[in-house]
């Protein structure tokens, strides 16, 4: 066993160790010949012995301990029994552990943690957590690398991974390989999956482009490891089209639906099962959507369908599908808006929107090439409470007028309750905060000529912003938001007896109140009821007839419900205050109510006199038109163009009837008149009409032009991987495209990136997979080269850790040979002593210099001591 140095070459300053002689024979000390000597070679012993210890000397002992983890699976697919033996199987082989010897259990499933720690001797390992919590991913590769980080470096280490084999995530093979090549060796133990009955859709199979009204097939793999009777359901956008009782086999099978059609647009299907003998709920349904081509499909929502019925009969007509939706009948979903081509509000309020749907249709139009179209009305634009709303965003016209000279001044005064329940948390944000955010926008659509304030009340008025005109709009956006949720209910008559002392006096044409309350504690109905509960003077209803009697105006907003206690007195509040009332139970809709009540009192954004539509920008959309023979509209909503928007028409007075722009892939359009009859009662029986809208139109709809595209999606540990053939129309591979590659997952997240080319016209590109069952919506573009994008989907259904495999012993034995170690090995041999004993440098550093130092004292004694030599010297002398 030779002695091994880190830094061999500092070994040549031994060599210079003789030249110390030299020194000290020149030394001027008094010393003895043999004192000399001595010294010398004591001092040369103490150099050479640090500089043996700098130089890294290790001596390598073969290691007899054995550091052991066993690593257990618990993962959904591991049964509760496989679990329970997998403990006796590490309380086995402990026994046969030897006094140096280490062990440790990790258990893992998505990620590991550690059961019991590294311990020496026998530890107790009856304490294994066999009721771990289980996860719907089984991740070995992970597990092995956690274990190894664990284990230590003066002993033989080991790791016993026990599972059933089957990862859903990782390479655990090429794990097993990098740690055998760091000394630790790699044991693998099958453990049983469930022998319980299991069937499971295993994937559903489509076409991966429909055509209307083209019959196709669709196939449903079912996998069951028990003969039994099923029922299996074919769903089509939610709607069950087929049903039919099968004997399942052990194994593969597979049920065909032929014949099917689909409608234009976007459609899912959905295959679930409901089985005599099964065990898993979770893994009875799967899914898969496609594109359908046909023709162009329309969905206009207005809350008065049978108003806009002439406008959708016209286009019928004309080749299109349409569907009339109500109040309710908003998309929610990106499958379910795909299922159209243009999107038409029309009269239609932004509060019947969440905040979350209109940036859903902000992406769709933005990134997956959809088209939207709004039309005006008393409930749409400014009105509507479309200002500042991802909605407004992508329009080509701003909500805002910023040259109303010839309208009144407005006194807007905000009151605000700021009562306990106005603590609650919606999605992240109090419900406090979000009534400031609608008090600012309201402040933000007046103008500086106008007057605004805003009362924050609870038993008391917090007079937050001083009525006056608007000066620094920072500085009360500021004070708005600063306002937080206060103690007990809003004192509603003392807040207007404030209110309507603070408007009395201001010289304004219009003077108004928004009145902000919970429904559920609007307190002091009656002057002085809430001191003794004596009703001492008038009620606030009288007070608020009184106020609108003196041109002082009030409308309500009220969160909560129609069940509420207070909802009827808000309500009759409203009504005698000569205003509005609105009822909303999601906080969430508040800036828009804002915005909507104050656009109408500020009257600032409908004009209803007659006018002509007038040409302006010369389009196809408006092509081979008489407009000379068009009849007058009777109003509009005033709006101001962005910058590159395309006006096609315009009112007498200069402002946009009919404009249009791209939005990144898509296209928006806005008709400031409205649809129905009345602005467009002349219109709606004009020849032109038709013609317009048809044109307008199918000029929007999105057109898919990648019709010789082929896309594959692969899942792959936590990424979704597409591969995309693109092939030109006369055949040849289309090379060098830009493509861009937008995702939007069934959590509502979207991810860009870029396919990058790999071989000629095929392209690659990898985005983050949602963890959460549903469809991923694609969208392929190629700016410059194609005009629209392609569509696509991809159907996650639920985590492979449900599908019903059996153990995988070929995945455990190439992990075992990998790592350098057994498959399947007796309890008895985890902790034998390796055939070839491990090697362990030891550090011997530190007994050289323990060495040196012990030298040193006696190094100086030497040289300090009178030797008799000395003595006799001197007495010759």
């Amino acid at each position: 066993m030779p002695i091994e140095f880190r830094y061999p070459w500092l070994l040549l300053l031994l060599l210079a160790l003789p030249l110390l002689w030299l020194a000290f024979r020149r030394s001027l000390a008094d010393l003895a010949p043999t004192q000399r000597r001595v010294a010398f070679a004591m001092r040369a012993t103490v150099l050479g012995l640090l500089i043996i210890a700098i130089a890294g000397p290790s001596l390598s002992l073969p290691v007899r301990d054995v550091a052991t983890l066993f690593v257990v699976d618990h993962s959904a697919s591991v049964p509760e029994s496989s679990r329970a033996e997998a403990a006796a199987f590490v309380a086995q082989s402990a026994q046969t552990m030897a006094e140096g010897d280490q062990a440790g259990v990790v258990q893992f499933a998505a990620k590991p943690q550690v059961a019991i720690g590294l311990g020496k001797g026998t530890p107790e390992f009856s304490g294994v957590d066999t009721e771990a919590i289980t996860d719907a991913e089984s991740d070995l590769s992970r597990a092995l690398e956690f274990a190894a980080a664990l284990l230590p470096a003066d002993a033989e280490r080991r790791i016993v991974l026990m599972s059933d084999g089957n990862a859903t995530r990782g390479d655990a093979t090429a794990t097993a390989a990098r740690l055998a090549e760091a000394g630790i060796q790699v044991d693998t133990i099958p453990l049983a999956v469930s022998e319980d009955p299991e069937v499971a859709v295993r994937e559903v199979l489509l076409p991966g482009r429909l055509q209307e009204e083209e019959s196709f097939t669709l196939r449903a793999l079912i996998r069951s490891n028990v003969a039994t009777q099923a029922e299996v359901r074919l769903l089509q956008n939610d709607f069950v089209i087929g049903r039919r009782q099968v004997e399942l086999q052990p194994g593969e099978n597979e049920e065909t639906f032929t014949g099917l059609k689909a409608e234009s647009g976007f459609a899912t299907f959905e295959v679930d099962v409901v089985a005599r003998q099964d065990t898993e709920v979770e893994n009875n349904v799967a899914l898969a959507g496609a594109g359908v081509r046909g023709a162009p499909r329309l969905l206009v929502l207005d809350t008065n369908e049978s108003s806009i019925r002439p406008f959708a009969d016209a286009m019928r007509r004309e080749g299109f599908e349409v569907e009339v939706r109500g109040v309710n009948g908003a998309p929610r979903s990106l499958p379910e808006l795909q299922g159209y081509d243009l999107l038409l509000l029309s009269d239609y309020s932004a509060i019947h929107f969440s905040p979350a749907q209109m940036e859903l249709y902000r992406v769709w139009v933005e990134n997956f090439g959809g088209a939207l179209l709004m039309a005006g009305g008393e409930n749409s634009f400014g009105v509507g409470g479309y200002f500042r709303t991802p909605i407004e965003q992508m329009l080509p016209v701003r909500m805002e007028h910023d040259d109303r000279q010839e309208l009144p001044t407005v006194a807007l005064l905000v009151i605000l309750d700021r009562s306990g329940s106005m603590g609650a948390q919606v999605q992240g944000q109090t419900k406090m905060a979000l009534a400031n955010q609608g008090a600012v926008l309201a402040m933000n659509v007046l103008k500086n000529r106008d007057y605004y304030g805003l009362y924050s009340v609870d038993t008391t008025v917090h007079k937050t912003v001083p009525l006056s005109r608007i000066t620094s709009r920072k500085a009360i956006e500021q004070r708005i938001m600063s306002v937080v949720a206060g103690g007990g209910g809003i004192y509603v008559y003392t807040s207007l007896v404030d209110a309507s002392q603070a408007l009395r006096d201001i010289n304004a044409r219009i003077k108004h109140v928004i009145l902000f309350s919970d429904a559920a504690d609007a307190e002091e109905k009656f002057a002085g009821e809430m001191s003794d509960g004596t009703q001492t003077g008038g009620s606030a209803l009288d007070l608020a007839s009184n106020m609108a009697d003196g041109k002082i105006t009030t409308s309500v907003v009220a969160l909560g419900y129609d069940r509420d206690r207070d909802i009827n007195f808000l309500r009759l509040l409203a009504e005698r205050g000569n205003g509005r009332f609105y009822l909303t139970n999601n906080a969430l809709n508040l800036p828009q109510i804002f915005t909507t009540e104050t656009m109408k009192v500020a009257q600032s954004s409908l004009i209803e006199e007659p006018f002509f539509a007038q040409p302006v920008e010369p389009s196809s959309l408006t092509a081979g038109i008489d407009w000379a023979a068009a009849p007058l509209l009777l109003g509009y909503n005033t709006t101001k163009p962005k910058p590159t928007a395309r006006i096609l028409l315009a009112t007498e007075f200069g402002d946009p009837l009919l404009a249009t722009w791209r939005y990144g892939l898509g296209q928006t359009g806005v008709f400031t008149s409205d649809l129905k009859a009345r602005w467009a009662s002349e219109w709606l029986r004009w020849p032109g009409f038709a013609q317009l809208w048809t044109q307008t139109l199918r000029g929007m709809v999105r057109r898919s032009d990648l019709a010789d595209f082929r896309l594959a999606t692969e899942e792959r540990d936590d990424r979704l991987r597409l591969t995309l053939d693109a092939v030109t129309p006369s055949g040849s591979f289309w090379n060098e495209l830009d493509l861009q590659v937008v995702a939007l997952d069934p959590r509502g997240r979207s991810h860009e990136t870029r396919a990058r080319q790999v071989a000629p016209g095929r392209y690659e590109a990898e985005l983050p997979l949602s963890e959460m069952p549903g469809i991923t919506m694609l969208s392929i573009a190629a700016p410059g080269a194609l005009e629209r994008p392609q569509l696509a989907a991809h159907s996650r259904n639920y985590p492979a850790e449900f599908l019903p495999e059996p153990t995988n012993t070929t995945e455990l034995q190439a992990v075992a040979e990998a790592g350098g170690g057994r498959f399947d090995p007796a309890p008895d041999q985890i902790f034998e002593p390796a055939t070839t004993l491990m090697r362990r440098p030891v550090d011997l550093a530190k007994w050289f210099l323990m060495a040196a130092l012990l030298l040193f004292p006696f190094d100086i004694l030497v040289r300090r001591m009178t030797w008799q030599e000395s003595k006799l010297a001197a007495a010759n002398s």
